[in-house]
């Protein structure tokens, strides 16, 4: 990295003194900016495995059928043009962020032992940010679908949807804090 230019030239020690400062201030943006780059890098591959877990043959038969039970339920029960769909109802995609949410615990808490044959326990404040990430991602569906009146099926099935993605994502981010990775 280049070193910023001297403030003060007229005497050498002050000039060592002035680009030492400023390679330690480089040095600790460095570290700030790598340790984000890599939950960024880490965050990416575990939530495209997330995503990728959607293909396990048990999984998607659970995508399948509520992506087509939300189609016949948007067509049946027509919640947009019998005016039930409120503005405030789009707040449902909010539930979206358990995704996320989910795969930043799987991060910030994974289990620094991933070799199968040494004994490792998971790391408990994981897998307690685990339980209540899910639990809460329950209360939000149960509350989404009391919430809609009028097209609970399209949110029975919408909120199915949603969590098949946050149960991938439970998957990936448990294996992360178990350290037993399949």
């Amino acid at each position: 990295m280049v070193a910023a230019p001297l403030l003060d030239s007229r005497s050498a020690s002050k000039a060592g003194e002035t680009r030492f400062a400023c390679s330690r201030q480089l040095t600790g943006t460095r570290r700030v900016n790598l340790r984000w780059m890599i939950f960024l890098a880490t965050f990416l591959r575990f939530a495209e495995w997330a995503l990728e877990a959607v293909l396990i043959p048990r999984v998607l038969i659970v995508c399948v059928l509520a992506v087509t039970s939300l189609a016949l339920a948007a067509v049946r029960q027509k919640p947009y043009s019998r005016g039930l769909w409120k503005p405030y109802h789009w707040l449902v995609l909010t539930h979206l962020l358990f995704f996320p949410a989910v795969i930043a615990a799987g991060i910030i808490w994974a289990n620094p032992i991933t070799n199968p044959t040494v004994p490792h326990h998971a790391i408990e404040a994981g897998r307690w940010w685990l339980n209540v990430l899910m639990f809460a991602s329950f209360a939000s569906c149960v509350w989404w679908v009391w919430r809609m009146r009028g097209f609970r099926w399209f949110a029975v099935s919408l909120m199915l949807l949603a969590e098949v993605l946050v149960f991938c994502s439970l998957f990936i981010s448990g294996m992360s804090v178990a350290g037993d990775w399949l």
